[in-house]
């Protein structure tokens, strides 16, 4: 999937390739400070870069491609949502 600047992140992903990626998660983790996005290459994995794009988040700034690892209900913001949505059960009166 192709991000850019300005997208909501409509899925959970892994960046694959991209450059200067900075993504809001404020939504998500509560972090007011947008977090920096690397893809994994066999020079940059000893600096433990975060390839990790969490669905419903905002890209701020640059532009790259991502792998789509989960949707829907399967996403950590369709978890989330699934468990503050509790149904009451109807009692005996």
């Amino acid at each position: 999937m192709q991000i850019a600047a300005g997208m909501r992140i409509p899925a959970d992903c892994i960046l694959i390739s991209g450059t200067d990626i900075a993504v809001d998660e404020s939504s998500m983790t509560g972090e007011p400070e947008k977090i920096e996005k690397q893809a994994v290459y066999e020079e940059n994995f000893i600096h433990n870069p975060n390839p990790f794009l969490l669905g419903n988040t905002l890209v701020e700034q640059g532009s790259g491609l991502a792998l789509v690892c989960a949707v829907g209900v399967n996403t950590r913001s369709g978890m989330a949502e699934e468990k503050l949505s509790i149904e009451e059960d109807e009692t005996p009166l």
